[in-house]
């Protein structure tokens, strides 16, 4: 049966420690596959069945109902304010019984204030930690301030009692504040989404879903409307502000036969565009999914902080009990002093301001670069690009080169040049290869007039054959036409810079085509700047040995190889990986469909939107909106400051935690003190956190 994609939104949801439970729980269901739960956005995604999806939705409101008892679950994405009126009402309440408490001299109304303002701030705290206590469900942070704060009222220190849960009910809402903030601008992308698109039917216009459009389907875009598919302009010019999907502020003007992204805003003008795609391929629906799900692919660093807060917190929890227990019975220390330090250690023990601050640099990282054109499909990637890279294998055409051949000259041999034009045009326009969209656009494929072809095959990384007009035509390299038995007369001079064709008739040579490509503008200084990480730069091709050196000698490249099918360029990818493993991580970046393996086999791929194959976007790890080289350097720098981000909030945590933790056992800290610690350290980490939206 047929399995449906569900996203849930768990509104309330504040407790990272509170998440991750949820999310072990929800993995375990026998009728729910690849389970993600983003603290960040809140959003728990899943695939099920379609007959067990109210039973997967309830099953989560149950999960979610015994572990965080105030969470909601909606299966739709609803706003939630800034700042809850309730919660601060409250806080107001209670932080006026507990002045009351402090100003009056009668001790047991001062008595009543203090336990009335800690109800209040501390009810659900109180209430979910005896819900799970009952369930045997322990060390989380309703444990660890629940027990703290009713070991000082066993102590009879009320006003400290009252003040740290109400300091923590003021941390909550502040923690929630900042959070809410980074969702806010994270979840921005989502207000990229067109909400229609202007159909043309005949003569008419009639507003539509953009997921009902189909490729082939005529759209009217008007000034200040937004390009609801990937498309190629049929008619109308107009300057396209781009900014939103590739990052780049410059508008580009766009006219008949250019492509255009969705998402692009329309500046002046009108447009008729005719779909290539459907509205859930685009590049628009792309950069939304990607962002969304890219938490699904959790880093090392968020891996290692999920294991140690399992481990951390029990470990805490003993040594608090230990130094409850032990002084008073083995060097004869102060009981009640002694389980007023242990409350202290378990205050701060908290290990929430890791939990939440690690994965939410991560996400915002992801989201950053969204915003700059760079896809992430999750934050190992960004872990891998942080450490050393050994080497970094390059395809060339549309890689380093613009991959856009110009025809240098048509040689037709024996035949004339009308009847080699449309055999070339017979075949060539069957064909998706750039090459031969290169020879069409050369020649211009509405000068000559088509025959209709047969038995049409291609053969990756070699060529094409069909036959046309009863002849059995061999289009492709040289070696693919001397392979089937056909004789090259190629006597004029070779140009190393110029890619060739060959075009046989009936196992007889009768011409070529020459092509010149030109290397991307920004390519010397990119590599240079790879080179500066101490990274290798290697060319992987399947032009000529002659082509691939003349273009090595022209850039700081250390190896080439050349005259590779797709296979051949796993074999060498897979070779420098294991050559290499010392000297660090190894990165393809390529385009074509016969770059798909390669993208796959390392261990980061990166790709491009705009010119790249269905697959080779579909196998690469990261994909750029457009074709600038530059952003590979952009993503490494991005990369190594998340990196950077990451390892601060972890010492900063830890650090605090440490120090508190350490003064309170000598007894130079008290437990109002501690909680401000504990949340001070947590706000600290998520506002450093969100340094990486602001860099």
């Amino acid at each position: 049966m047929a399995k449906v994609n569900v996203e849930l939104i768990l509104e309330n949801l504040s407790c990272a420690h509170c998440a991750q439970k949820i999310e072990e729980k929800v993995v375990k269901l026998p009728f729910a596959e690849s389970v993600s739960l983003n603290f960040v956005t809140k959003k728990l995604s899943a695939k099920v069945e379609q007959k067990s999806y109210s039973a997967f939705v309830e099953a989560v409101k149950r999960i979610a109902d015994e572990i965080d008892p105030g969470v909601s679950v909606l299966e739709a994405p609803k706003e939630k304010p800034m700042l809850n009126r309730g919660e601060i009402l409250l806080v107001v309440i209670s932080a006026a019984f507990f002045g009351a408490g402090l100003l009056t001299r009668k001790e047991g109304f001062a008595l009543i204030f203090f336990l009335v303002s800690y109800l209040l701030s501390g009810k659900n705290v109180i209430l979910s930690f005896f819900k799970n206590l009952r369930k045997l469900q322990v060390f989380d942070e309703n444990f660890l301030m629940t027990v703290a704060t009713l070991s000082a009222i066993f102590l009879k220190e009320y006003p400290e009692a009252a003040s740290v849960m109400l300091l923590y009910k003021i941390g909550q809402i502040l923690e929630d504040v900042a959070l809410n903030k980074s969702r806010k601008t994270i979840q921005a992308l989502k207000h990229l989404e067109i909400d229609y698109a202007n159909l043309k039917i005949g003569n008419s216009i009639r507003k539509v879903n953009p997921k009902d459009i189909v490729p082939g389907d005529i759209v009217v875009v008007k000034p200040g409307e937004r390009v609801p598919v990937d498309g190629t302009v049929v008619s109308g010019k107009s300057f396209l502000d781009t900014s939103a999907i590739t990052g780049e502020s410059k508008l580009f003007a766009a006219g008949p036969n250019d492509k255009v992204l969705a998402g692009s805003v329309v500046v002046d003008g009108f447009l008729e565009i005719r779909a290539q795609s459907f509205y859930k391929d685009s590049s628009l629906h792309r950069i939304i999914e990607i962002v969304e799900n890219a938490s699904a692919n959790k880093s090392k660093m968020e891996r290692f902080i999920t294991r140690f807060a399992k481990v951390y917190t029990p470990v805490v929890v003993a040594l608090a009990t230990a130094f409850a227990i032990l002084p008073p019975l083995l060097f004869d220390q102060p009981f009640k002093l002694c389980i007023y330090r242990a409350a202290i250690f378990l205050i701060i023990s908290c290990p929430c301001s890791l939990v939440i601050s690690v994965p939410l640099s991560y996400f915002a990282s992801i989201s950053k670069l969204s915003s700059k054109g760079i896809l992430v499909k999750g934050s190992q990637f960004i872990d891998i690009l942080a450490s050393k890279i050994g080497s970094f294998l390059f395809d060339k055409t549309g890689t380093i080169t613009n991959g856009v051949l110009s025809v240098e000259k048509i040689v037709p041999v024996g035949i004339s040049q009308q009847e080699f034009l449309k055999i070339l045009i017979s075949i060539e326009s069957l064909s998706n290869h750039p090459i031969a969209k290169s020879i069409l656009k050369g020649i211009g494929e509405n000068s000559i007039s088509f025959s209709s072809v047969q038995e049409l095959k291609e053969h990756p990384g070699k060529g094409i054959e069909g036959i046309v007009d009863g002849k059995k035509v061999l289009i492709g390299t040289k070696e693919f036409l001397q392979e089937n038995g056909v004789e090259i007369d190629h006597s004029s001079e070779v140009s190393p810079e110029l890619s060739y064709i060959f075009v046989s008739c009936d196992q007889k040579f009768c011409g070529y085509v020459a092509l010149r490509d030109s290397l991307k503008d920004d390519v010397k200084k990119v590599l240079n700047d790879l080179k500066s990480f101490g990274a290798k730069i290697y060319l992987l091709t399947g032009d000529k040995k002659e082509a691939a050196e003349k273009i090595a000698k022209r850039l700081p490249i250390d190896g080439v190889f050349s005259e590779l099918l797709p296979e051949e360029k796993v074999r060498v990818a897979e070779k420098i990986k294991l050559e290499n493993k010392e000297q660090g991580y190894v990165v393809f970046v390529g385009d074509g469909t016969n770059d798909s393996p390669a993208l796959s086999v390392c261990d980061v791929g990166i790709s491009f939107a705009g010119s790249a194959s269905y697959l080779a976007t579909v196998a690469a790890d990261i994909v750029l909106l457009d074709e600038k080289l530059s952003k590979i350097v952009d993503l490494i720098k991005d990369s190594r400051f998340t990196r950077k981000i990451v390892i601060q909030n972890i010492v900063l945590s830890l650090g605090i935690k440490f120090a508190v933790m350490f003064l309170g056992v000598l007894g130079v800290a008290n437990l109002w003190e501690a909680v401000v610690a504990d949340t001070g350290a947590m706000l600290l980490a998520v506002l450093n956190s969100l340094r990486v939206l602001k860099k």
